[in-house]
């Protein structure tokens, strides 16, 4: 059954990637991972940065933070996503998550799954939380292709 749609706090903080200023080498990924999990793991990151050689191009993936979040209403554990108080950013909360993967599965940007990503020694789903408001892969980005703004 889906949760009713209420309103809910917005987001104070989004990330924002430039894919011009991006030099491909991953270090907000492995930030990310080194950050949540103690392991730099492209596996493990929070985002994705897919890179198209062949076409010179790259794109990340990352939670946008939805105004509407699907995740936060399709989850059938209560507490198991939530809006953190202090940044808004939509959290899963990795000690209620039971693994069912219903937030990815309706995450309208997470077609690659990418964005809500499988823990699969776990068996629990990872999505950005923002770092409590100080996201790691933007601090850690040499070419500030990754910023974030405040809303």
């Amino acid at each position: 059954m889906v949760k009713q749609k209420v309103k809910v706090k917005k987001p104070k903080i989004r990330i924002n990637f430039d894919p011009s200023k991006c030099w491909w080498c991953q270090a907000c990924e492995l930030a990310c991972s080194l950050f949540h999990e103690g392991v730099c793991s492209r596996s493990l990151s929070r985002l994705r940065i897919e890179i198209d050689v062949f076409n010179g191009k790259v794109t990340a993936h990352l939670c946008q933070q939805c105004d509407f979040p699907t995740c936060l209403y399709v989850c059938p554990v209560e507490g198991a996503v939530i809006i953190d108080e202090e940044t808004g950013s939509r959290v899963i909360v990795e000690d209620k998550c039971v693994g069912c993967g219903l937030c990815a599965k309706h995450c309208p940007y997470n077609t690659d799954g990418w964005i809500i990503r499988f823990k699969a020694d776990e068996r629990k789903y990872i999505k950005c939380d923002l770092c409590g408001g100080h996201p790691q892969c933007v601090e850690v980005c040499p070419t500030k292709a990754l910023t974030y703004r405040e809303k």
